[in-house]
């Protein structure tokens, strides 16, 4: 019987802890290698705009102690990267679940105190 409380990723022969969201429980068994697992599980092939999203988010995670909101994504895009469209738009056709959960799903993050 599955325990939707005990959910694990299976990422180079190890299993990985996963929340009932399907977010880590432990942030220091994230890597890159987990991420593209997570996306798959998802149907969702990792490029490099996805790439740049998830590590501009560990990096705000890292920097302010909380995941960045969506404008402040779509703001750097602009800045940060050469995307023509760089949009909400743009990111939910990166994650289109929700661009803000699951970047920091893949990033090993928890879920965001925003996201309902």
């Amino acid at each position: 019987m599955n325990d939707p409380e005990n959910q694990r990723a299976r990422v180079s022969g190890h299993d990985i802890d996963l929340d009932v969201d399907g977010h880590l429980r432990h942030a220091d068994a994230w890597s890159e290698a987990l991420a593209e697992c997570l996306a798959r599980q998802d149907g969702v092939v990792l490029e490099p705009l996805h790439w740049w999203v998830i590590h501009f988010v560990r990096a705000h995670q890292r920097d302010y102690g909380m995941p960045p909101l969506m404008r402040t994504i779509v703001s750097e895009m602009r800045r940060q990267t050469d995307c023509d469209d760089a949009s909400s738009r743009t990111l939910y056709r990166l994650f289109p679940d929700g661009p803000v959960r699951m970047a920091c799903r893949y990033a090993g993050l928890p879920r965001p105190e925003s996201c309902i």
